[in-house]
């Protein structure tokens, strides 16, 4: 990840979460999620989105494991500009290069309907894990981003697969820490938006998708990426 230390507010913020790192007892953190992981390794699919979370998880889990299988999602062109979708990619084959890395493409994507209605895409998105056929799922959900996902619990017995939460609790400090520490790429995207909701709100999600309203996100990727309204 290249960070350019000329701009002073990323570069405080970079020391900030390298101090955490220490004080965070980060590194015992990642050692734990890395033992934790192992046994769900060999029958299991590491899913990245690309997001700051779940590259945190693949860099732990591509040292314990040269030839991770990687699952990735697209949700097309209307919901992640292609720029960004690049950028994901080519930061997954970095973290893990020996990785077996399976992509699957929204049926959807290709449309602008995809940002009004998101009902197929949950269908479509867990059938598809489930047609993979594999027996664990590794996803680096966090407790502390909602009471619905500490409520879920470290490992998760769904209908055809088990899903499991290796970085699950570790904090929003924690990652960002960790992303810092290792030089995790992460898209860039990222950096602009964290200045304006803070490190702490800040997450890859769906561009202009109205699933988002109640958060405002439509209305603040109309101010910091409004070039892809109109030109995913």
């Amino acid at each position: 990840m290249s960070i350019d230390t000329s701009d002073e507010w990323l570069r405080r913020w970079r020391e900030y979460f390298l101090a955490w790192y220490d004080e965070g007892r980060v590194e015992e953190k990642a050692n734990e999620a890395i033992e934790f992981a192992i046994p769900y390794l060999d029958e299991g699919m590491v899913s990245v989105s690309g997001g700051k979370d779940s590259m945190a998880m693949l860099h732990m889990l591509a040292s314990a494991k040269r030839d991770l299988t990687v699952f990735h999602w697209d949700h097309g062109k209307w919901l992640i500009p292609r720029e960004v979708e690049n950028e994901i990619l080519r930061n997954i084959t970095t973290v893990a290069p020996h990785c077996r890395l399976i992509t699957r493409q929204y049926s959807l994507g290709e449309s602008e309907m995809s940002r009004y209605v998101w009902a197929p895409w949950y269908r479509e998105f867990f059938t598809t894990l489930k047609s993979l056929g594999f027996k664990y799922h590794l996803l680096g959900v966090r407790a502390d981003e909602s009471h619905k996902r500490k409520a879920r619990g470290r490992v998760v017995h769904k209908s055809g697969w088990v899903e499991v939460h290796p970085i699950y609790n570790f904090t929003w400090r924690d990652v960002w820490a960790y992303v810092f520490k290792h030089n995790v790429p992460i898209p860039s995207v990222y950096f602009r938006y964290a200045e304006l909701l803070g490190w702490d709100k800040v997450r890859l999600v769906t561009f202009f998708d109205r699933e988002f309203e109640k958060y405002g996100a439509p209305q603040i990727d109309s101010v910091l990426s409004w070039r892809w309204r109109n030109n995913p």
